[in-house]
């Protein structure tokens, strides 16, 4: 294989490794980037590849590590990873002409796997590079020989391939799918069914988007608190989701809900959804359910669209079961957060007035909001953290205040979602991200469920905008990051280049992943009439033919012109000596003419020997001309016309 394309294909495989790393066992993903890297050192130090049995004895130890690290309820990630250690061997060892084209066509199914983890632009564009560079690899093996002329061929095929695929998507109908992708462990949300205060701090260390929020008409007042999931149960040190299976709900006064908004989910494997207040879904494949919460009907790791209908939460009543079950604790453990509940609520005459007393306390004791809470370890975590650290994350906050209300007989549960979103450029949708992962607890007050955050008296200027917008916390919050443009928002340029690349995101996401069944019909409606089912699939077929006709038109037309640089500079000589009659009239090879050219023109044998070494070595040898070498063909040929003029 020659050298570019070796590279070119381990640099792929690299950028592939990479795209999928979130999927991949460390210890694999470490093992195929150093079979990549040995492969670039051998194709450029020109060093002997390995043997057969070498390969076969490192193709069996990375299947064992594969079964050892990979759970084989995973059979997608299976297939994938075998496809992926397959081709990558495969590349370490091609060295004959079938060989190499055999990688590169893995390659092509290797690149596709990325859509089964990643469909956002960036990563369809960097996908889009890679069938380039494959493109301009398959067509230096046959036979083109100038990495300038497999370029333009390949970014030719791309031309053609990118219109037809656009017409398909537009006009094919949506068919269901076949198969979904099993739940892989990366795609989560971040949230968690059991909430530990520490464990939801760690959430302000990722950047990564959970969801987007577009409002239909009037958009609802700040602060959004997108509900997701209900603790009800604390067993001493964390509170827990209830395992019982969720109710479906009757009988829903859809009018009622007067907000609304289009929830754009990134891919994620977990079923619950969000939703502000008490919401509902029209779609088909969401659940609503009590609490007027939402869960997917069929959650798998792709990216999805649902509408979304919201309200405040109504009067309701709880059944003498249902406080019971809201107002359970365990019989011991952080006794002073009993105490201080009980000393609360001796000063309180109603339900009320204890949440008021409650938040003065937060408010007036030195409590402070911090994205890095003090670790506490042992029991009674909740006694250590009210009278000792007092630095605590919203986790800390929701988790004793719903504790502190049981303990004194105030119907409690803890809720986690996320709080507020990012909005870029004064648009109409909100953009959440992990950091914004907030949790916070809701109060029976007797009548109905209520709000109550802590973060409103430590931090109230979180509850506005997205964590990546307060003020006070930014250098707390951008240290917590990974490296990334968000880290580097301070400086005006790069925090405008992020902005950018969100709206183009968002866009991309809408419009392109977005285009579901209903947006097609929609869009065949508008542009066809009421009768655009008769009329889609004609359209697609007489658009592909058109296309398909202009290829072929474009194609014949590119192979009369299309000469490469040796044969041009030969038809050039051979026009002159054919004027000139110097030519044999039999019919003769190129390299035949050139000798006879020089037997029976003596002035020009050297020349005529010069030029078929270039011919030689460029069409038969397949070697390309250097620059130096094209530009000396050039001149050898200028040189023969002259004395043949």
């Amino acid at each position: 294989m020659s050298n570019f394309a070796s590279s070119a294909l381990s640099f792929i495989y690299i950028g592939i490794l990479m795209m999928l790393s979130a999927e991949l066992p460390t210890m694999l993903l470490s093992l195929l980037l150093l079979l990549c890297l040995w492969n670039l050192l051998l194709a450029n130090k020109g060093l002997t590849r390995p043997a057969m049995l070498a390969t076969n004895l490192l193709a069996a130890a990375l299947l064992a590590v594969l079964f050892i690290t990979v759970n084989l309820k995973q059979s997608v990630l299976l297939f994938v990873i075998m496809l992926l250690q397959a081709s990558i061997l495969k590349l370490l060892q091609a060295e004959s002409a079938k060989q190499q084209q055999t990688v590169i066509v893995l390659t092509f199914f290797s690149i596709s796997t990325v859509f089964l983890y990643q469909q956002s632009l960036y990563s369809t564009l960097l996908v889009g590079v890679f069938f380039i560079t494959l493109t301009i690899a398959l067509a230096s093996l046959n036979g083109l020989p100038t990495t300038r002329l497999a370029m333009r061929k390949s970014i030719y095929s791309l031309c053609i391939a990118v219109p037809l695929a656009a017409l398909m998507l537009v006009f094919v109908p949506k068919m269901p799918a076949f198969w979904q992708l099993p739940g892989a462990n990366t795609a989560k949300t971040g949230l968690n069914e059991r909430v530990d205060p520490f464990d939801i701090a760690s959430l302000a260390k990722s950047d990564e988007l959970v969801f987007r929020a577009e409002f239909n008409d009037d958009q609802a007042a700040p602060p959004y608190y997108w509900r997701a999931m209900l603790h009800t149960s604390f067993d001493g040190k964390a509170w827990v989701k209830e395992k019982a299976p969720a109710y479906e709900r009757q009988n829903i006064d859809w009018p009622a809900y007067t907000g609304s908004a289009q929830i754009y989910l990134e891919k994620s494997a977990n079923p619950w959804l969000y939703t502000l207040g008490d919401g509902v879904s029209p779609a088909a494949d969401v659940r609503n359910i009590n609490d007027g919460l939402l869960l997917r009907q069929d959650p798998s790791a792709s990216n999805f669209k649902y509408p979304l209908r919201y309200r405040p939460q109504l009067p309701a009543a709880l059944s003498q079961y249902e406080y019971r079950y809201y107002t359970q604790l365990p019989l011991q453990g952080n006794p002073l957060a009993r105490n201080l509940a009980k000393r609360l609520l001796a000063k309180s005459d109603n339900v009320d007035a204890f949440i008021s007393e409650l938040y003065e306390h937060y408010r007036y004791q030195g409590f402070t909001y911090t994205l890095t809470p003090t670790p506490i370890t042992g029991s009674n975590s909740l006694d250590i953290f009210l009278t000792q650290t007092q630095r605590g994350f919203c986790g800390h906050y929701a988790s004793v205040s719903a504790f502190m209300m049981r303990s004194v007989g105030i119907p409690a549960r803890l809720v986690s979602g996320y709080l507020g979103g990012e909005n870029v450029g004064d648009s109409n949708y909100l953009s959440v991200y992990q950091y914004d992962a907030h949790a916070w607890v809701e109060y029976h007050d007797g009548e109905q469920w209520q709000r109550f955050d802590a973060t409103s008296v430590v931090a109230p200027e979180r509850l506005n905008g997205s964590l990546s917008q307060v003020d006070q916390l930014q250098q707390e919050f951008r240290a917590n990051l990974d490296l990334g443009l968000l880290q580097l928002s301070g400086f005006k340029s790069l925090n405008w280049l992020r902005i950018q690349l969100e709206k183009i995101d968002y866009r991309w996401t809408k419009w392109v992943l977005g285009f579901d069944q209903e947006k097609q019909n929609n869009f065949l409606k508008e542009l066809l009439g009421s009768q655009f089912a008769q009329y889609s699939m004609a359209l697609v077929v007489i658009g592909i033919a058109l296309v398909l006709f202009v290829i072929l038109i474009l194609s014949s037309r590119h192979r009369k012109v299309q000469l490469t640089f040796s044969a041009k500079q030969l038809a050039k000589l051979f026009n002159a000596a054919d004027n000139s009659s110097l030519l044999s009239p039999e019919q003769l090879t190129p390299v035949a003419q050139l000798n006879y050219l020089a037997t029976h023109t003596p002035r020009l044998k050297t020349q005529m020997e010069q030029i078929s070494r270039f011919y030689i070595q460029a069409t038969y040898e397949q070697k390309p001309l250097t620059k130096k070498q094209r530009s000396e063909f050039r001149k050898v040929v200028n040189k023969s016309i002259k004395i043949i003029g």
